[in-house]
Order: structure tokens, then sequence, then C-alpha cells
């Protein structure tokens, strides 16, 4: 590895990734009553308190029942309405409420539900999911997003959120490694901050599968960030494979770089996370298929080891 990462910047990355917890996030679904299990099932699927079908991390309401007094409404960071088996006339009050009480709505609208639900219970386009699983935003991709820092305690307790959370998460790290690509154009002063990035970026993956953070997990953890390096010389190099635009190819592949290694990390967690050479193996396969689906020039300038 470059003489420019150091354990310094390990330390600083892991106690950056320690620091960002949120205080836990309070979920509640409200629905007919012979819908709310099964949505309240699916977000509860795998989680280690599931009883019954339901996770102690969501409490699972009917209309009847869901109050509409701010005081007691604002209990909740994040309210799911299960558009099935309501009306949008008997759902628009508790969506009110809800926003009064500065609380984050979601409405489940699932294929088969009247199109204009969502609009006559007072959701905007971008409250509205569209499937659990399935769909696009899929009722996960919304909590996720609603939660905002808070989302990875959501994520530890609901595995069903998993997925979710970590892709947005990649997606967060090889935008800011796109921006740091293009704002760096000294060759090679970015691969630290990129890589540091990637670091973080690994850690928060880890912990939303429950895996403990610390200086203890440090080898094992470059050695998934080490992938990252493979990317190395293609960085350096692009300046020169296409002159006067080596800004943009810098942000691109900061961009490639980070998104595939961040969903590396994601295959190697959810696999159990043991460190052993067979799924490394597997890892750096992923890498280099992702470097087969380069475009040449940048294919060139890619070299492993």
């Amino acid at each position: 590895m470059s003489g420019s990462f150091s354990l310094l910047r390990i330390i600083r990355a892991i106690a950056d990734a320690m620091s960002s917890a949120a205080p836990p996030a309070k979920l509640c679904v409200v629905g007919a009553a012979s819908e709310l299990a099964r949505v309240v099932g699916a977000l509860s699927a795998g989680a280690v308190d599931e009883r019954d079908g339901v996770s102690g991390g969501i409490d699972a309401l009917t209309f009847a029942d869901f109050p509409r007094e701010g005081r007691l409404v604002g209990r909740w960071d994040i309210v799911v309405f299960v558009a099935a088996g309501c009306a949008a006339e008997r759902a628009a009050p508790h969506v009110r409420a809800v926003r009064l009480a500065g609380r984050q709505v979601v409405g489940l609208v699932e294929p088969g539900v009247d199109a204009g639900w969502a609009e006559r219970a007072g959701f905007t386009a971008g409250e509205v999911a569209r499937g659990i699983g399935r769909g696009s935003p899929t009722l996960e991709n919304l909590i996720v997003r609603s939660a905002r820092d808070a989302a990875a305690d959501l994520a530890v307790r609901l595995p069903a959120l998993r997925r979710a959370y970590c892709d947005r998460v990649v997606l967060a790290s090889a935008a800011q490694n796109a921006a740091i690509g293009v704002a760096i154009i000294i060759p090679g002063a970015d691969m630290p901050a990129m890589t540091a990035n990637q670091i973080r970026m690994v850690l928060k993956i880890a912990a939303a599968y429950g895996e403990e953070i610390g200086l203890d997990r440090a080898v094992e953890i470059l050695s998934i960030v080490g992938g990252a390096f493979v990317f190395r010389t293609l960085v350096r190099q692009a300046l020169g494979f296409v002159p006067g635009f080596g800004w943009a190819l810098k942000g691109s592949v900061g961009f490639a770089a980070t998104a595939v290694l961040g969903q590396a990390a994601i295959a190697y967690f959810e696999a159990g996370a043991p460190l052993r050479v067979s799924r490394m193996q597997r890892i750096n396969r992923q890498l280099e298929r992702a470097r087969s689906r380069l475009p040449g020039a940048l294919q060139r300038g890619f070299s492993i080891g």
C-alpha cells in the first residue's frame, strides 16, 4: 500500500464511524387489521427480537387505535400508512396529524390500490412506496431515506432494511469520491481522501450487519478495502488517456471504484464476514468483472497487484 495511506488515517476513519451514530428511530406501521400483519411481518423478518411476526423495533396499530393528538403522534419518528384495505379519507386525518407533529410519513400504495389514493390521503409523490422488496421506490428504501442519520440503527435492528441502507451508504460514498476525484487535480493526491472515505463506508456496512467496530477489525477491513487499490493505476493514468478530460475520468472512476468496493463489502458481510482466502478471492473476482465492463481506455489503466 502507498505510504500516503497511514494507520492514523484508519484510526480516524474508525473514530468517525463510531461517533456518527444517531439516536434510535421509532417506527410505526398503521393499517387495516387484514394488511397490518403482512407488512409488519415483512419488515420484522430476521430480527433477533421478532416474536409472532413482530419485531420490538416496530409499533403496529390499526387506524382505529392510532392517535391524532400531536403529543402522542410525536413519539414516532416515521409512520408508515398501508393503503390496502383502508379508504384514503380515513387515512388523511392521521397523515395530517403526523405532519403537524413534525414527523416523517410514508404511504405504501401497492399495485391494485386506487391510483388516486395517495393524493387524497395527503401524500406527496416522494413519500409513496410502491411495494415491499419490489417496485420503485420500495418501502424499505423510503424508510431508510426518511430515517436519515438514524437509518443505521434501524438497519441493525431490522435486517429487512439492511440492503436498502447499505446501498444508500455506497451511493453516497461513491458520489463523494467522484467529487474528490474532480476537485483534486494533483495526480495521486486524491487517493488518501478516497481511501479514508471507502474505509468509513465499509465500517458503516459492517455495523449494519452487527459487526463490532474497533481496531481489532482493522486487518480484516483493510483486506476488503485493499481491493480498492486495484484502481490506483487507473486513476493516476487516466489523465494521459484523454488529455484535457482527465478530471472527468477521475471523477467517474472514483465513483465506479467505490461503488464496486461497496457492493463487494455487502456481499462479504452477508456471507458472515469471516476472513477466508476463498471469500477474498471471490471479492477480487467481483472487482475483475467490474474492470471488464469499463471502457477499453480505462481498462488499460487498471492494474491489479
